[in-house]
């Protein structure tokens, strides 16, 4: 019970720093997530290293850290952001083979920080800064309130409900009955959503079918990335990625589902204003 009203309290307070984000904007979007994205890239080295490899991992922090200031003092310039990505991935893969003395064996180690969770990321920043005012903030919010509303339904219902393994191999603890719950929180969050948007969106918003198909679509993906987050910890025999958020572990244990459903809710968004 400790452990699950600490893990409650972390979420509210995450919540706010949401909030807080959003209604800031701007540069304040971008310095605390940029945070947030250096501590990913340090659990991420923490991660290959509990694999058995060692690999050059400075580009990755400098692209975690400064890819939304590029992106920000350019104008929103996404061929900009491309070319640092580019430059970044270079500098990893020529410092791998020249102060490693790599063959190339470890690439795909070096690449992994790139793809996850950097891309991600990226994604992240892009709905909020490309994509149209009206829908950039709800849009935001549902790339991370629905995976996250998800994954407090998923919590509480598995244990309350679950009896039935859904990946045992991959996470034991995690139950089909509380993959149905994650999926009608997602849902929850996508209704809640369309009638919160009002206090950004005073004139125009996104629909309510499109917010509760938005909804359904992250909490399936948010179960994927929590999936696929649990496959590298269980590969590097780590329960969680870290200790910096008291009941939840990691900032990418928290983040895991987000991860695979920013990518999607801005392919969702680009779809919907075509």
């Amino acid at each position: 019970m400790k452990k699950a009203l600490l893990r409650i309290v972390t979420g509210v307070c995450l919540i706010g720093l949401l909030v807080l984000c959003l209604h800031l904007g701007d540069i304040v979007f971008l310095l605390i997530f940029g945070g947030a994205f250096l501590i990913t890239i340090k659990e991420m080295d923490g991660l290959i290293k509990a694999m058995g490899k060692e690999i050059v991992i400075t580009p990755a922090y400098i692209f975690a850290g400064f890819f939304g200031i590029v992106y920000y003092l350019t104008a929103y310039n996404l061929s900009v952001v491309c070319a640092f990505a580019l430059l970044m991935v270079a500098a990893t893969m020529i410092g791998q083979v020249l102060l490693m003395g790599d063959d190339f064996s470890a690439a795909a180690y070096c690449l992994l920080p790139f793809a996850y969770p950097i891309l991600s990321e990226c994604a992240l920043v892009a709905i909020y800064f490309a994509l149209p005012p009206w829908m950039a903030k709800t849009a935001c919010c549902a790339a991370i309130l629905c995976p996250s509303v998800g994954d407090i339904c998923a919590y509480f219902g598995g244990m309350a409900l679950g009896k039935t393994p859904l990946a045992p191999k991959i996470s034991p603890k995690k139950t089909v009955e509380g993959a149905v719950f994650s999926l009608l929180g997602a849902m929850l969050a996508g209704v809640g959503l369309y009638y919160a948007q009002r206090i950004w969106t005073l004139d125009r918003g996104m629909g309510l079918f499109e917010l509760l198909s938005l909804g359904f679509i992250c909490g399936v993906a948010g179960q994927f990335g929590d999936l696929f987050a649990s496959c590298l910890k269980r590969s590097a025999d780590l329960k969680d990625f870290s200790e910096t958020l008291p009941g939840h572990g990691g900032v990418l244990d928290r983040l895991d589902s987000v991860l695979l459903c920013s990518p999607v809710v801005l392919a969702f968004c680009i779809l919907a204003l075509s």
